[in-house]
């Protein structure tokens, strides 16, 4: 299985910089279990990135999220399909889904995608987690190893 790993957010806004050190346990994980893991690190999505899809068969992105936005448990991982809507006014707060929507526009299809999103606690300027946020981290990286075994992705 080949698998893209996208992580994404700011690094040097503390928390924000989550998906960068997430994306690599993920691929790591994936890795340990045969598969073979490609790691994208950016600051946020871009268009251009859609291009790439048509040639894995996941897609995996690792994100920062603000408190109180998901499920109470301090992560999220959702598997995520296309969707064209943007969730702001500009191309800086695209989420994952409409760069599936755009890649679907140029595939035809998108493979599997799953979402694993972090809550963060703090969003200031500075680098490294906080250990709230690294503590989320660590339990949403074994949560995404019991998402794997459970679909027996090899």
């Amino acid at each position: 299985m080949k698998v893209l790993v996208c992580g994404y957010g700011n690094p040097f806004r503390t928390d924000d910089g989550v998906g960068h050190l997430l994306a690599p346990a993920v691929a790591e994980l994936i890795a340990s279990r045969g598969g073979e893991a490609e790691v994208r690190l950016e600051h946020q999505l871009l268009p251009e990135m859609a291009e790439e899809f048509g040639k894995y068969d996941l897609l995996a992105f690792t994100d920062a999220r603000v408190p109180g936005t998901g499920s109470g448990k301090g992560y999220d991982i959702r598997e995520i399909s296309p969707d064209p809507a943007l969730e702001g006014l500009n191309i800086h707060s695209v989420g994952p889904e409409w760069i599936l929507a755009l890649a679907a526009r140029l595939w035809g299809k998108v493979p599997p995608s799953v979402l694993v999103s972090v809550e963060g606690e703090s969003f200031d300027f500075g680098e490294g987690l906080t250990a709230a946020c690294n503590e989320r981290m660590n339990c949403a990286l074994a949560a995404f190893d019991e998402w794997l075994r459970d679909r027996n992705l090899q």
